[in-house]
């Protein structure tokens, strides 16, 4: 194959990618990673197209523009890549300060045929991006990414050295650098290898894209559309983990089954919007007074589930009396109206040989002992918690002197 029919065939497999991407993308505009690998792969694309008609063009749009779209298609790799790991905006922009400032500088030294070294300050900003790429994915954390991060992280490192070994072949200036990298060895087998790798990636590229759409499916999946909460279906399947867990580290796991009281009239008062305002407050509630590991589930229309994983009786009871306490204290706005209700709760503890629908049906008859006890309140199994009442405590002042006045 020659230098020209590997390049169209790279052209195409570009093409076909960035059309890939760009569609992907527009599917799911949420996924910000697939939009800027998608200009990398198309920057990529422009890149390539130049340097195939190389022989039809301006050898400064061939070559230089060609070399600048490059650096331009590996730093929106960054980004994109970037963007699947950590989730976050950068702090600053002044790290890519060298990187304009070499877009600015090669073309200079382009015009003025420096070519033992305009070659080398181009490709420097290359093989900086593919080894922060290649570190910043060798630690990452998500458990989603870990196979495709430690294959890009290993072409990224593959990158560095064959963009390095050819900017020492430049530096070292044998006797003329070929026109075409096919009249030297040295030069056509490290191009065959970033070729190699460039194909690689496009694919690893679909993978992160395709791995985080089906994460966000089956996340939605889980999820209850109006409160945002878990659905049942998500509920079973992390409660039974959670209980196999508890087992396992020999954790205490605790279940709170929740329900607003006579939410029927918030709905007749208010209209069923404003009982659904009323549900996602309190599940906005719920949330605030929760640790990271604990979950909470809908699962009828004002019936809520919260899994405590690690949680002891004591613990359990106090989250339960601080939210049903929380939610009588407060106040929803709504079409110019204000919105109270109160809840009840049942509570209980993993047993021996509990399955989650065995502790499900357990909190579910404290909370209806709780409901037939006067509601707003919280049951634990066969106590009844009652509510912390307030003590005013008269504390003496103390003098500077010691004494008590």
């Amino acid at each position: 194959m020659d230098y020209s029919t590997s390049y169209i065939f790279f052209l195409v497999s570009l093409g076909l990618f960035t059309l890939v991407l760009f569609t992907l993308s527009l599917v799911d505009r949420s996924v910000v990673g697939a939009r800027w690998l998608a200009a990398s792969t198309l920057l990529d694309f422009t890149k390539t197209l130049l340097q195939t008609f190389h022989s039809d063009l301006p050898r400064f749009v061939a070559v230089c523009v060609a070399n600048e779209l490059n650096v331009c298609a590996y730093v929106a790799m960054f980004f994109g890549l970037r963007w699947f790991i950590a989730r976050r905006p950068f702090c600053g922009w002044l790290w890519l300060s060298p990187v304009f400032l070499t877009l600015a500088i090669y073309p200079a030294l382009f015009l003025l045929h420096i070519r033992q070294w305009s070659f080398s300050v181009i490709s420097l900003p290359v093989v900086l991006l593919c080894a922060a790429t290649a570190w910043m994915l060798a630690h990452q954390q998500d458990e989603r990414f870990t196979i495709p991060s430690r294959i890009v992280a290993a072409l990224m490192t593959v990158q560095v050295f064959a963009v390095s070994f050819r900017m020492t072949l430049s530096i070292m200036g044998f006797p003329k650098v070929p026109d075409s990298p096919w009249s030297d060895d040295r030069w056509m087998y490290s191009m065959l290898v970033i070729i190699l790798v460039g194909y690689c990636m496009l694919m690893m590229y679909a993978v992160f894209t395709l791995i985080e759409m089906h994460s966000r499916v089956a996340y939605a999946a889980g999820v209850d559309s109006l409160t945002g909460a878990l659905n049942r279906r998500a509920l079973m399947k992390h409660g039974a983990a959670e209980i196999a867990r508890s087992r396992q580290l020999g954790h205490p796991l605790a279940v709170i089954c929740i329900d607003l009281d006579n939410f029927k009239q918030v709905n007749d008062t208010y209209g069923h919007a404003g009982g659904d305002v009323a549900l996602c407050a309190f599940v906005d509630l719920v949330r605030e007074h929760l640790r990271n590991s604990d979950l909470i589930a809908r699962t009828g229309g004002e019936e809520f589930i919260v899994l405590l994983p690690g949680m002891d009786a004591s613990g359990a009871a106090h989250v339960a009396e601080r939210l049903r306490h929380n939610m009588e204290q407060m106040r929803i706005h709504y079409d110019g109206r204000m919105i109270m209700a109160t809840a009840s709760a049942g509570v209980t503890l993993l047993q021996h040989d509990d399955s989650l629908a065995t502790m499900l049906k357990r909190a579910d008859q404290s909370l209806y002992r709780a409901k037939a006890e006067g509601r707003n309140r919280v049951v634990m199994d066969e106590e009844i918690v009652l509510h912390p009442k307030p003590i005013l405590v008269e504390r003496p002042t103390v003098q500077r002197s010691g004494k008590t006045a």
